[in-house]
């Protein structure tokens, strides 16, 4: 388990910094898809079993395909620690007169470029507040890469409450990926309960204390629990016949987690996304996930490592998504 969070956390890292010097293109013009195609397309992804032709991204610029393709400033606004000032990371349109936050860790970071798009097509600022590794819950987590407490990430998730609080936006969206190593385990996996995660975010949803602020949560998607299917790119380029070998399913803890994350929510009269629909089938139990989704017109890689969906993916996802925010808007 800490080794696989290792190699998703390095993947996040790597993949940022190959965008960034312009290893890949995004491939990201899809048209977003509506609630219906996106329903249809998921619910066919199983029967997929050869890769397509037809892909976007390809499968060469699958794992660099993140947000800093389409959004090179970002890259100020992620993995900078302590230091990171809030007032060098707007986006959306930002001569909009409302204000909204999207803060997180690595999940915060693969869903800008939809929350973004959004932003600017509703005309809000958005600022985004992002910290690898570092979740939002008020819980003191283990540093797989320095392999010690996650020490800075306590700092940064008060310091980045002080801000939202001092910013007073109409809207903070949260998103994070739950981890079962506390600091205080030493590295040692199921030290964190979902217990003690879903207290921990609803105390920190707490201390986003203003009454203008409307708060929701974007749930977190399926992780493979199978190392070997860690890099989606890899298991498919070894499966271009039988792609479905790298198809994986949720698990009965994810489904905990994702209860707490909920619970949490809706203790403190956040909204709360389950993204589920849109990225696995409900057609097997339990469900699966496919690391391709589209139609004849048009297939997409979901993801650029494990759990962490690739830029086009998100983007096609902006028109759901944008639908699911709009009562928060």
């Amino acid at each position: 388990m800490n080794v696989r969070l290792v190699r998703v956390l390095a993947a996040c890292v790597v993949a940022t910094a190959a965008a960034l010097v312009g290893i890949s293109a995004s491939g990201a013009s899809t048209s977003p898809g509506n609630a219906a195609q996106v329903a249809a397309d998921v619910a066919a992804s199983l029967s997929i079993k050869t890769l397509p032709a037809k892909l976007s991204p390809s499968l060469g610029n699958a794992a660099t395909d993140v947000a800093t393709v389409g959004t090179p400033a970002l890259s100020r606004c992620d993995a900078t620690g302590v230091t990171l000032n809030p007032s060098r990371c707007v986006f959306g349109d930002t001569r909009g007169s409302k204000t909204m936050v999207l803060w997180g860790d690595s999940h915060a970071f693969m869903w800008f470029p939809a929350v973004n798009a959004i932003a600017k097509t509703e005309h809000w600022k958005l600022v985004a507040l992002i910290e690898y590794g570092c979740p939002v819950a008020d819980v003191s987590v283990w540093n797989p890469f320095t392999k010690t407490p996650y020490k800075a990430c306590d700092t940064f998730r008060k310091n980045m409450i002080a801000a939202i609080n001092k910013l007073n936006p109409s809207l903070v969206i949260v998103t994070e990926a739950f981890s079962s190593m506390a600091a205080s385990g030493g590295g040692a996996s199921n030290t964190i309960t979902t217990a003690q995660w879903q207290a921990a975010l609803k105390t920190t949803l707490k201390e986003l204390h203003s009454k203008k602020m409307r708060k929701l949560v974007i749930g977190a998607t399926v992780l493979s629990t199978d190392p070997g299917l860690d890099v989606p790119v890899q298991c498919l380029a070894a499966n271009v016949t039988s792609i479905q070998t790298c198809t994986f399913s949720d698990t009965a803890a994810q489904q905990a987690q994702r209860a707490a994350e909920s619970n949490a929510a809706k203790a403190e009269s956040a909204r709360y996304i389950n993204v589920l629909p849109w990225t696995c089938t409900t057609a097997t139990k339990p469900v699966s996930c496919s690391d391709i989704i589209g139609d004849s017109s048009g297939y997409k890689v979901v993801y650029y490592s494990t759990g962490h969906i690739t830029e086009t993916y998100a983007l096609w996802l902006k028109t759901v998504l944008g639908t699911a925010l709009k009562p928060s808007l």
